[in-house]
């Protein structure tokens, strides 16, 4: 709770003065810092083969996952630490955060509620194929048939420009003298 003297009042009865650079060791906050360690964007629910596909190529890449939260919503997770986060687990620009941060409330975190965020968490491929093949077997199967249309592709036109590659070579041998 903020007062009107821009102090905050924590509910271990101590106020605490804004900004906190170091925080009270009884304070859930102190040396946690993992909000700070993340950023998730919410994206939309995947309902066509694209859609999935992208959940592929997001999941080909490091220090990332994708979820699904308890209302359903979709996020993909980017693990990445803001740069202001100092060496105490505290903001070093507090009074400048953006809105985001501000409107944060540690009482709804993960640590202090030991509640998770997500409900379903794919942190690779494969975790989310084996979501897919038991959640959503139709999806799966079309996601197959169109994968193996879209790399059929690929090979054909490999093999298209391996081709011509060789007549092409074949013709400047020719002409060679």
């Amino acid at each position: 709770m903020v007062k009107s003297n821009g102090s905050a009042q924590s509910t271990y009865g101590t106020s605490l003065e804004l900004p906190m650079l170091d925080l009270p060791m009884a304070h859930p906050c102190n040396d946690c810092g993992k909000c700070c360690n993340y950023i998730a964007i919410e994206i939309d629910n995947p309902t066509s083969f694209k859609d999935y596909d992208n959940l592929y190529w997001y999941l080909t890449h490091r220090d990332l996952c994708v979820y699904i939260d308890w209302e359903g919503d979709w996020f993909i997770e980017f693990q990445t630490v803001c740069e202001h986060l100092t060496d105490t687990k505290t903001c070093g620009i507090y009074e400048e955060r953006p809105r985001i941060c501000s409107e944060f409330s540690w009482n709804e975190c993960e640590v202090t509620t030991q509640e998770s965020a997500f409900k379903v968490r794919f942190d690779s491929y494969e975790e989310l194929t084996d979501w897919m093949k038991a959640k959503r077997p139709r999806a799966w199967e079309n996601y197959v048939k169109m994968r193996g249309k879209l790399l059929g592709k690929r090979v054909t036109s490999r093999r298209r420009v391996i081709r011509k590659s060789k007549r092409e070579k074949a013709r400047a041998e020719a002409v060679l003298p």
